[in-house]
């Protein structure tokens, strides 16, 4: 299996599918690179090379007990970037991944992207402050959770995907199990530092260096990740950036809706492919 190494001599996992216009994948939490598996064949076959790779801790990358902060994950971003020696790339994000991007942008530059795609986005900042009252309450959007994470994470995990696939999203039972399977498969250390760093991250100067096009996508069911408080804010500090809020999706609308974000990326990048 193909792996590059960040500046940490950390072993991180990716791959890379097809030809044509590169894009590059980046996941948020538990589930590693495999959330993108109804993208990438549609893609593929749409005239696109598509490369994933999991983050560190989780799935088939090495799990060092450092690097769970923004600034290194940016790092990590950059060397698989510079390892592939990717130009004009455009880059698909899902929940804490714009928050990678964001700070990759603001300090290695946008030189080499030029689209953005950013799907049920945490950024620009999630937990509620003095100074960010539009954020998430801690005791009801972060520790509750934590909690359950620590007394008991397949059960609340599993106690999770309703809200995750959204009421009335029809999805299997395969798809059910598949999922749960996958996220214990990541250890739960870096579960627990991600989804602090996520939370408690200002991204809000860091999402003034999306200069290119810029798409939203949210579902308006999100109970994880609610769009008023999420992608609505961060379509409002990108210029000129297009949000699109999907009726009924829940935070797994890349399960239950995969349609549409698959046929919006390629509409988005069309022209891109084109040039």
């Amino acid at each position: 299996m193909p792996y590059f190494e960040a500046i940490d001599r950390t072993k991180l996992f990716y791959s890379a599918w097809g030809t044509g216009h590169p894009i590059l994948f980046i996941h948020g939490g538990n589930i590693g690179s495999e959330i993108w598996t109804f993208q990438l064949p549609f893609l593929t076959e749409n005239g696109y090379q598509c490369i994933v790779y999991d983050q560190r801790g989780f799935a088939r990358s090495d799990c060092p007990n450092i690097g769970y902060d923004f600034d290194t994950l940016a790092s990590d971003l950059n060397q698989l970037i510079e390892h592939l020696d990717l130009h004009r790339l455009s880059i698909v994000t899902f929940s804490f991944g714009a928050g990678v991007l964001a700070r990759y942008l603001s300090l290695f530059g946008a030189e080499r992207v030029n689209h953005a795609t950013l799907i049920a986005p945490i950024t620009p900042f999630f937990l509620r402050t003095s100074d960010n009252p539009e954020g998430l309450d801690r005791e009801t959007a972060y520790e509750p959770f934590r909690t359950g994470m620590l007394r008991d994470r397949p059960q609340i995990i599993r106690d999770s995907l309703d809200a995750f696939f959204g009421p009335g999203n029809s999805f299997s039972e395969g798809i059910r199990e598949w999922t749960l399977n996958l996220a214990l498969q990541s250890p739960l250390m870096p579960m627990l530092e991600l989804f602090r760093a996520s939370s408690e991250t200002d991204f809000r100067d860091n999402v003034k260096a999306f200069t290119m096009q810029t798409l939203i996508i949210h579902g308006d069911a999100d109970v994880f990740v609610p769009a008023p408080s999420t992608g609505v804010r961060t379509h409002r500090l990108i210029p000129g950036s297009k949000f699109l809020l999907y009726e009924g999706a829940s935070h797994g609308l890349l399960f239950t809706h995969y349609h549409r974000p698959n046929n919006d990326i390629a509409q988005a990048l069309g022209s891109l492919s084109e040039s």
